[in-house]
C-alpha cells in the first residue's frame, strides 16, 4: 500500500536488530517477529480505515455546515420582511397582515429543518465519538471498490471470518488490478489460518504471488506458507518455499528470515558449489 509505507520503517527496524546468527534464532523469537508484522499490517490497515472515516465526517460536516448558513440566510431575510411587512401596517393593515402570516408559515417550515439539522449533528457527534471502533458496513455502494474492502476488514477485526472471506474474494474477483488486491487475496490466507484451515491457508497464501508479484503482501505471504508447511510437518515443501524466497527476494525481509530458515533446516543449500579442479596436464614421454 502505497500510502503507508512509512509504517514500514519500524518494522524495517526490527528486523536489522535481529541477530544475523541462525544459530541464536530462537522459535520464540521467530513467533514474535511474526505477530509484531501481523500488528502493524493491522495498524496500517485501520489507519487507511481511520482516514476514510475522517473523510467522510468532513463531507458531513460541510454538508450540515453549508444548509445552516442557507436556513441562516433565510431566517435572515424571514426577520427583514417581516419588519417591512410591520412598517406597512398604518397604510395597509390588510396587506400587512397577509404578510405577516406568510412569513409565519416560512418560519414553521424553517424551524422543521432546523430540528432535522439538529439531529444530523447529534449524529455526527455519535460518528465522531465512535472513530476508534471499526465501521460497521451495513450497505455497500456498488462499485466503490474502498468501501468493499474496509467493509471485509472490518468483518474480520470483529471475527466474522466467512464474511470477511467472501468479502476479500469479491474484492479480487471484481479488482484485481487494485493496489489492494493483493492485500485482500493476503488476508483470505489470514482468515483461513486463524480457522486452522492449514491446507486452504497454504494454498490461498500461494495465490497472492499470482495476484501481485510485486506486491507489498507477496513476500509476506510466501514466508507465512513456508511455516505453515513446517507446521504441517512438510519440512522438504517448507525449504522449498523458503529457497524460492531467498532466490527471488534476496534483498526483503523475508528473503532475510527465509536464510535464517535454510540455515537451520537445509544449510548444504546456501554452500557455495564446490571448485572443479583442472585435470593435471599430462607431458608427453620422449620415447
Amino acid at each position: 500500500m502505497n500510502s503507508f509505507r512509512f509504517i514500514k520503517l519500524p518494522l524495517l527496524l526490527v528486523v536489522i536488530l535481529l541477530p544475523l546468527d541462525a544459530s541464536a534464532q530462537s522459535k520464540d523469537q521467530r513467533e514474535k517477529i511474526d505477530r509484531m508484522a501481523a500488528q502493524i499490517e493491522e495498524m496500517k490497515t485501520e489507519l487507511v480505515l481511520l482516514q476514510r472515516q475522517t473523510q467522510t465526517m468532513q463531507d458531513t460536516f460541510n454538508k450540515t455546515t453549508g444548509e445552516l448558513n442557507t436556513l441562516i440566510v433565510q431566517m435572515s431575510d424571514n426577520i427583514s420582511a417581516i419588519r417591512r411587512a410591520q412598517s406597512s401596517v398604518s397604510t395597509n393593515s390588510g396587506e400587512a397582515v397577509s404578510q405577516v402570516t406568510a412569513m409565519g408559515e416560512r418560519i414553521t417550515a424553517t424551524n422543521s429543518r432546523m430540528e432535522r439539522l439538529s439531529e444530523q449533528f447529534a449524529q455526527l457527534k455519535k460518528l465522531i465519538e465512535d472513530i476508534p471502533k471499526a465501521p460497521t458496513f451495513t450497505q455497500l455502494t456498488p462499485g466503490n471498490a474502498e468501501q468493499l474492502f474496509a467493509a471485509a476488514y472490518s468483518d474480520y477485526s470483529r471475527g466474522n471470518f466467512d464474511l470477511a472471506a467472501s468479502e476479500f474474494k469479491q474484492y479480487v474477483e471484481i479488482y484485481p488490478s487494485s493496489e489492494l488486491a493483493d492485500n485482500a487475496q493476503y488476508w483470505i490466507g489470514e482468515i483461513l489460518y486463524a480457522q486452522k484451515k492449514l491446507p486452504e491457508a497454504v494454498v490461498e497464501f500461494e495465490k497472492v504471488k499470482a495476484v501481485n508479484p510485486n506486491g507489498d503482501k507477496t513476500t509476506m505471504a510466501l514466508y507465512k506458507r513456508g511455516l505453515i508447511l513446517l507446521e504441517m510437518d512438510k519440512k522438504d515443501d517448507a525449504v522449498a518455499q523458503f529457497l524460492t524466497i531467498f532466490k527471488e527476494y534476496p534483498k526483503t525481509k523475508e528473503g532475510e528470515l527465509a536464510t535464517q530458515q535454510l540455515q537451520q533446516l537445509a544449510p548444504e543449500l546456501l554452500a557455495p558449489p564446490p571448485k572443479s579442479e583442472k585435470p593435471a596436464s599430462r607431458k608427453s614421454r620422449k620415447p
